[in-house]
């Protein structure tokens, strides 16, 4: 009895202390902008899960002469309580001049969206995906996205072959290629211009 007690009473200690759940779980990934074989930028994603908070920072930059030369900067945040976007902000920097500064946030069951020092209701119960997570996981079974930038939900239509397409207000369209569940390119094309977004981890 001694002798039991002597090696199973460590392990029954070991099973009483809980295990750390604030170490959080993080997957990088970067992807090139690609303009006639030709690197115009990039675009880094961080994901970043701490129990059931799964925060999505996202920085880009892109140079290029579309029309005119231009330097675009881009940061976005996004953060989601399980399955909920509860907070999200998109910051756009063109040629040094301040485009876009907003932020939507999930307030008593309603979404208000924080924009040039005016708060808004947006008229969405729940939003469970905006577009950064199309850079992780496939769209199996989605059919709708968020986009932060047009604060609209967004058709996905699948294409077939891991392949979707998805359609924005301004009228470009994004084809998104999947391989193993996870993003390898994207394709864009808008009225003047026709890039891909390769990755590159």
């Amino acid at each position: 009895m001694v002798f039991k007690l002597k090696y199973t009473l460590p392990f029954l200690l070991l099973s009483m202390i809980p295990l750390e759940s604030n170490v959080p779980v993080v997957e990088n990934i970067s992807f090139s902008v690609v303009k006639k074989n030709t690197s115009i930028g990039f675009i880094n994603i961080e994901k970043r899960t701490v129990n059931n908070i799964t925060t999505f920072i996202v920085n880009s930059e892109v140079n290029a002469n579309i029309i005119f030369n231009f330097n675009a900067v881009g940061k976005e945040k996004s953060v989601y309580k399980e399955d909920t976007l509860v907070y999200s902000s998109v910051y756009r920097m063109l040629n040094n001049k301040v485009k876009l500064n907003q932020a939507l946030l999930f307030e008593k069951g309603k979404y208000i969206l924080k924009n040039m020092g005016k708060d808004e209701n947006i008229g969405f119960n729940v939003i469970n995906r905006n577009l950064v997570t199309l850079f992780f996981n496939e769209p199996i079974g989605i059919d709708k996205i968020y986009a932060d930038k047009y604060k609209v939900m967004l058709k996905i239509t699948p294409l077939g072959n891991r392949n979707y397409k998805v359609v924005f207000p301004n009228k470009s369209i994004s084809i998104y290629h999947y391989q193993n569940g996870k993003c390898i390119s994207v394709d864009v094309e808008g009225s003047f211009y026709k890039v891909q977004i390769v990755s590159s981890t």
